[in-house]
């Protein structure tokens, strides 16, 4: 009897050694959430950003409302590399909102503004792929094709010229053996 109350000892001795260990694992993951989470909520008390990419897309949300689109469009693509569908979605759409305003507010004859509607009508598709029910995504691609619009493909049937002759080339191949 005295070799299991030893035994039925030992296994409690583990049991609490390891409910000790996920608790304090549990509790640094909820400290971490709880970081990344007060990020998300007030980004501008924060000096440095976490590299969680939740708090990333919150920064690049932050960078828009002061201004710097280029570091949002560098945030954002970061972003792109998240295996959750509906961030990647958001950060897409985000991109293509960056890029149809800054197209908007150039005017209508300068050069850049074409290539700008073509990245944001890119950004849309792309979103509207992984999520096809963000009407928003599909709103703001129905604007820039209004501002751009593109030319629907001729399906026409392909016709031969009159007097143009077809031509039938043979090819032979042949295999050499190295030694």
């Amino acid at each position: 009897m005295n070799k299991y109350l030893n035994l039925a000892y030992w296994l409690l001795v583990v049991i609490a050694v390891v409910s000790v260990l996920v608790a304090g694992q549990a509790g640094f993951s909820l400290w971490q959430t709880n970081k990344i989470n007060a990020f998300i909520a007030k980004p501008s008390d924060f000096k440095d950003v976490p590299q969680h990419l939740k708090a990333q897309f919150a920064q690049a949300y932050n960078d828009v409302e002061q201004g710097k689109t280029k570091k949002a469009l560098e945030r954002l693509t970061t972003v792109l590399e998240t295996k959750d569908r509906d961030l990647e979605a958001a950060a897409y759409f985000n991109r293509g909102n960056i890029n149809l305003r800054q197209a908007r507010s150039l005017l209508a004859d300068e050069s850049a503004r074409l290539p700008l509607i073509g990245l944001a009508k890119q950004d849309y598709r792309s979103a509207l792929l992984i999520n096809p029910s963000l009407w928003d995504a599909r709103f703001n691609l129905e604007l820039a094709l209004a501002l751009v619009p593109e030319e629907a493909n001729d399906t026409k049937k392909y016709t031969k010229k009159k007097g143009a002759k077809s031509r039938i080339v043979k090819v032979v191949g042949f295999r050499v053996d190295l030694p």
